[in-house]
């Protein structure tokens, strides 16, 4: 028998019914305008990422060939198949989201969104959790078609999951803000091509640290995204440190948190989205 008085059980129902339909809400805003959108358009959303990361594997291929080796124990393709992976799953989640919420500033949709019963926290999520699905797809997809390159390669489960999660997170998150911000394409294009685009080239995807002279290793080690390769790597072949692992992710988690709490702030502040 329940010890819970009428008042407190009509308050647990209540409860229950909000979160209930605060689910919902989001569901319907990353399905429909999200999931949906991206789904219809799959040529440009997963099958061109995926032709473009191909012919780069192909290429290297025909440079390295299949048997060079980058460090130790792995090839050079095996040694490069994951960071190109995270990197088209980082630019994936970042675009999806930006496409998006530009889109819907200019066609004047964002006004029918906004007069939705949605909360700024509600909208943060409904536009990243397409992009974050969007990204994910893009990198199981890719990862399946690379085991011709590379062979079937999974060292942890749960490590490669934490760094793909974490990224497609971070980079929808700087997706909204970069969003909110941009008024017209070539706004989002200077953040893609000078700031996004950069980071992934300059991360660790194609080399090794040692192959960079000490006094400039440092500025690599800043980079967010060469922790989010390494720990992705290690996740799929086994290669780095543990010691290395554990201050990355606490890092990109403590970056992921800064980048939700601007996103929300923006949104709730109504940024360019409201008059």
């Amino acid at each position: 028998m329940s010890d819970a008085t009428p008042d407190q059980s009509d308050k647990i129902v209540h409860s229950e019914g909000v979160r209930i339909i605060a689910v919902l809400r989001i569901w319907t805003l990353f399905y429909r305008r999200g999931v949906i959108r991206f789904m219809r358009f799959w040529v440009e959303s997963l099958l061109g990422p995926m032709v473009s990361t191909m012919l780069f594997m192909t290429v290297f291929t025909l440079a390295l060939g299949p048997s060079d080796e980058m460090v130790p124990g792995l090839s050079a393709l095996q040694f490069i198949a994951p960071g190109l992976t995270i990197f088209v799953l980082s630019q994936t989640a970042f675009q999806n989201v930006c496409f998006m919420l530009i889109i819907d500033k200019q066609e004047g949709v964002i006004t029918d969104v906004l007069m939705a019963p949605l909360s700024p926290i509600e909208l943060l999520f409904g536009y990243s959790l397409a992009g974050i699905a969007n990204a994910l797809l893009v990198a199981i997809l890719l990862l399946g078609a690379m085991t011709v390159f590379t062979g079937p390669m999974l060292y942890d489960f749960w490590v490669t999951a934490f760094f793909a999660i974490s990224a497609a997170l971070f980079f929808s998150m700087i997706g909204i803000v970069v969003g909110l911000w941009s008024d017209k394409w070539d706004q989002f294009s200077l953040v893609d091509n000078f700031l996004v685009l950069p980071l992934g080239l300059l991360s660790g995807t194609f080399f090794t640290l040692n192959r960079i002279p000490e006094s400039w290793q440092w500025l690599f080690e800043a980079n967010p995204m060469f922790w989010i390769i390494s720990g992705f790597r290690y996740g799929i072949t086994g290669y780095g440190s543990t010691e290395s692992l554990i201050w990355q992710g606490g890092m990109l988690i403590v970056l992921t948190l800064v980048a939700v709490t601007c996103g929300w702030a923006l949104l709730k502040r109504g940024y360019k989205i409201k008059a």
